[in-house]
């Protein structure tokens, strides 16, 4: 059995990457690029939590999430199955599931959630508030809550690079969850004289970069490069503040909306001899693909109808042009953003309000079309979309079914009104 590593950028829309048109410098994960395979058509959630519930249990979010910051207890996730396959199982980074500190509830531990051992910021509700970066606050195996000096991406990376070094003569699966390059924007120990919002955003991405290369170097040291699936991820699109030139096109971060630059991110499959070398793919990736497609490379069957993605292992070791047509998503973000419902494909969209867009993956522009008077190819897509909206039997998507979603109140007045709801979870923390 290959190991496995799942890295996921946090906020890292697929115009980040340099290999992608980006304009930052990624050198590490643009080598991951040309030595694996590049998905053009990976889609998350467009917020951090809906993506961590859909990318670690494989169900769509309407048969799960129930608050941000949340995972329910009993829930089985990625981890689990590959626990049970006989894999160690670590955790390292943002976990953000065990509760949000504002509605009581208490969410999965990681243990429950099937990981030998963790090191983690935000773990409880009661530590969201600790930094994620400089003195930085994590949570380590036995619970304990620890206040550490320096960066805490670098405390994250040695993490990383010694859980594979202890676990290198058995199977192992290290979910690497970032705490880059969410905002704040703040300098790195690479940049402590950046100035302003998008430099210090580009220097954080660059940062990020390299930490994925202490991973990559940690695999080649210990000769585990030959028997490893590395894949590289964001969980949603880059922060809405930031403008990135990608192949000369400014795409505006679109990280909380359900467009498009809410969704598509970079995804890049690395595994020597598994995944062949410097492919392109435009197959359609969904991250309720994830347990199904680390399941099928732990040799672990997954029982019929309690996922809703599909393995992705066929597509990622070129043995099959794609696995799924279309995308489907219900989306309940709770405090910034109105629910949402939509379908898509590569290039055609249907939200459940009847808006039919046709997108454009480089730019991220969303332009609605008149499918009737369009005819032909957009007519058939938006008849196929419309099929799956009918058949999805995701319940209603209104403010009585999440509950836990209150009325903004005067103390934040400097909210939108449509903004209406949970308005007091502090800005930054999503």
């Amino acid at each position: 059995m290959p190991n496995i590593i799942l890295i996921l950028a946090d906020d890292f829309g697929v115009e980040g990457v340099n290999a992608y048109g980006g304009e930052y410098y990624t050198p590490n994960i643009d080598r991951l690029s040309r030595e694996g395979t590049r998905f053009d058509n990976a889609h998350a959630m467009p917020l951090c939590s809906p993506s961590r519930v859909r990318l670690m249990t494989g169900q769509d979010n309407h048969r799960n999430y129930e608050a941000f910051g949340y995972l329910a207890p009993g829930q089985r996730t990625f981890a689990n199955v590959l626990k049970d396959a006989g894999y160690a199982t670590g955790i390292v980074g943002k976990w953000q599931l065990m509760g949000n500190g504002f509605d009581g509830r208490v969410g999965i531990t990681p243990e429950a959630a099937g990981f030998d051992e963790y090191y983690l910021w935000q773990l409880r509700a009661l530590d969201r508030h600790g930094s994620r970066y400089w003195g930085p606050t994590r949570v380590s195996n036995n619970g304990t809550k620890i206040n550490e000096e320096g960066f805490g991406p670098d405390l994250d990376a040695s993490f990383a690079v010694d859980f594979i070094h202890r676990n290198k003569d058995r199977p192992f699966f290290l979910y690497y969850s970032m705490v880059l390059v969410h905002n704040p924007f703040v300098p790195t120990p690479d940049s402590m004289q950046a100035k302003g919002d998008k430099n210090r955003f580009a220097a954080m991405v660059t940062y990020m970069d390299k930490e994925v290369g202490d991973v990559m170097d940690a695999l080649r040291r210990e000769g585990l490069d030959k028997n490893t699936v590395v894949i590289f991820t964001g969980d949603n699109g880059t922060n809405r503040a930031i403008t990135t030139m990608r192949d000369g096109v400014p795409v505006q971060g679109g990280k909380g909306t359900p467009t498009i630059n809410g969704t598509h991110v970079p995804l890049i499959a690395w595994a020597p001899g598994r995944v062949p070398v410097g492919k392109v793919s435009a197959a359609l990736f969904d991250f309720a693909d994830f347990l199904p497609t680390f399941a099928e490379i732990g040799g672990r069957a997954v029982k019929p109808g309690t996922i809703d993605g599909v393995s992705q292992w066929s597509v990622m070791q070129g043995k099959a042009k794609t696995a799924r047509e279309t995308i489907f998503q219900h989306y309940a973000p709770a405090w910034v953003f109105e629910p949402a419902r939509f379908a898509f494909d590569a290039e055609w969209k249907l939200y459940g309000d009847g808006r039919f867009v046709h997108m454009n993956p480089l730019s991220g522009v969303e332009t609605e079309v008149d499918a009737v008077r369009a005819g032909g190819e957009a007519a058939k897509h938006k008849a196929r979309l419309a099929r799956v909206m009918a058949t999805a039997n995701d319940g209603p998507l209104d403010s009585t079914r999440y509950p836990w979603c209150v009325k903004q109140d005067s103390k934040s007045p400097t909210l939108p009104a449509t903004v209406a709801g949970c308005a007091h979870m502090p800005q930054g923390e999503e």
